[in-house]
């Protein structure tokens, strides 16, 4: 027993101070983005024909980011993604349209909108979040590489997203 209170003793102060010394990561006012994302289509997409050699589909993807530039802002998060894209086989264009939602260990969670249009850069805004990230406003543009897949049927992308991000004022 005595042995027991001895070392509650000498392991209570190192327990206190390695708990009190945990804090979630805090988000700088402003910075830069510089993100490596995966996603994976669950389940894989399918198109339907809508005439001329167009094609529409929702996309429905399973996302994971890291942010190389060092700020909590989409750094080793998960996330999904709803899209709807559509393509036009005679032109060699796809036009896409949707919505992501982003989740931190903390459980705080980025909303992004993205469209993406033919001709023009593919854009992304985060349009807030909350805990950490409630009023986060980001503008990122967005390439991807799609990869080889050894899972048939499944396709997968790896991409980046940088821009900047602040936060909005508030009254």
């Amino acid at each position: 027993m005595a042995i027991n209170r001895v070392l509650i003793a000498l392991f209570l102060p190192v327990a206190i101070l390695t708990s009190s010394s945990v804090v979630a990561q805090s988000v700088p006012p402003e910075g830069s983005v510089s993100v490596i994302f995966t996603a994976t289509p669950i389940p894989a997409p399918k198109p339907m024909s809508i005439g001329s050699g167009r094609e529409f589909v929702f996309i429905n993807q399973a996302m994971a980011a890291s942010n190389e530039a060092g700020n909590p802002v989409l750094n080793n998060m998960g996330g999904r993604c709803q899209l709807s894209r559509l393509t036009d086989s005679s032109a060699k264009t796809a036009e896409i349209h949707g919505f992501c939602t982003y989740v931190d260990k903390d459980g705080d969670q980025l909303f992004e909108q993205c469209d993406w249009m033919p001709g023009s850069p593919n854009n992304c805004n985060i349009t807030g979040g909350t805990g950490k990230f409630e009023g986060l406003q980001a503008a990122l543009v967005v390439t991807i590489d799609p990869l080889k897949s050894n899972f048939e049927g499944v396709s997968q992308v790896i991409g980046h997203k940088k821009g900047t991000y602040k936060f909005a004022k508030t009254n």
